[in-house]
């Protein structure tokens, strides 16, 4: 159905009796719709107002045609209705995204714009249905980068891939990691009533630094010790001997990569065919090596490995030998 048969002025005025004597009801929400389409209104343009689907809309207006007032109303079911209305749950979902963390205000502006009471639980099943979930906050420097250079980077990146989709160069990307006896504590499924305990304790730290394309071809280095300008500087001089044609390496503005040491090196590695790419400062998601360490501490370090330095070097080293083969990842 497109349109209502025209109205009477006898039905124009029961509807919007039931406008103004109901409060946030479907009902009313309904009796609107039949007047906008009395008036001409596009089905789309009804189901945006009322936060429906045109579909449902039409079906308002052939029980209108059909059954008059009575088809405004709505019918028995089994279980409790909503107490809130379609239009109400998308400013209801606004709210939550601006209250995040505390669903007890959420609570409270609701009863404070409709004088509604709902309970959390009516809460928490609208933000699963809005793809909502209750997760860890993550740390982020990202207001503090330069959102021109950030944009310009991505698209500088995305040439490079795709020549190297063609075959035209390799692309690597770089980074450092480090690990010890304090682990990250992951999430893992767990009995009620009982909780998994990992192991921590203090220890040298083992120092991974690595060189990974989109296919996981994985080059690593591992020692103890500190990460200064001349071991990475080690790192690149082995790697570019292995370089067969032209390899473009992404790395972050960490110290040790804008050191004068470093720096010095970067026309020699060159004639190598080895090329450095520097992300903007503030951008580690253009560095799709830290999906990798993120990978390896909270998924695949078992959780033996934390019970002894030495049984962390093997599992880590168990790791790091068979990336590419047992342990991948999907950059894409």
């Amino acid at each position: 159905m497109i349109y209502v048969t025209p109205l009477t002025e006898l039905e124009t005025n029961s509807l919007q009796e039931i406008i103004r004597k109901q409060g946030a009801s479907w009902p009313k929400i309904r009796a609107t719709a039949v007047l906008l389409s009395h008036q001409k209104r596009p089905l789309q343009s009804i189901a945006s107002v009322s936060g429906v689907c045109r579909q449902t809309v039409s079906i308002w207006l052939k029980k209108w045609q059909e059954q008059g007032v009575d088809g405004l109303n709505d019918k028995s079911r089994s279980g409790r209705p909503s107490e809130l209305s379609s239009i109400q749950k998308i400013e209801v979902v606004k709210i939550i995204k601006k209250h995040p963390r505390s669903l007890k205000k959420v609570l409270a502006e609701i009863e404070k714009c409709w004088n509604i009471r709902v309970s959390k639980s009516t809460l928490k099943r609208l933000c699963k249905k809005e793809n909502l979930s209750w997760k860890r906050v993550r740390k982020s420097l990202r207001s503090k980068r330069d959102d021109v250079e950030f944009s310009k980077a991505v698209e500088e990146i995305k040439g490079l891939l795709e020549k190297a989709d063609k075959g035209k160069l390799n692309f690597y990307y770089f980074d450092e990691s480090g690990f010890t006896l304090e682990p990250c504590v992951p999430y893992a499924w767990q009995e009620i009533g009982e909780q998994i305990e990992v192991p921590c304790s203090k220890s040298k730290r083992l120092n991974v630094l690595g060189f990974i394309d989109r296919q996981c071809h994985f080059e690593s280095h591992v020692f103890e010790g500190s990460v200064t300008s001349e071991v990475v500087v080690a790192c690149f001089d082995k790697f570019a001997e292995t370089v067969t044609k032209k390899t473009v390496v992404l790395i972050d503005n960490a110290p040790m990569h804008t050191s004068k040491v470093f720096l010095e090196n970067i026309e020699k590695w060159e004639a190598q065919n080895v090329f450095i790419y520097n992300i903007p400062p503030y951008s580690p998601e253009l560095n799709k090596i830290e999906i990798l360490w993120r990978k390896i501490k909270y998924e695949w370090l078992d959780f033996s490995a934390y019970e002894s330095f030495s049984a962390l070097q093997k599992e880590l080293n168990d790791i790091l030998s068979t990336i590419g083969k047992d342990y991948t990842i999907n950059f894409s």
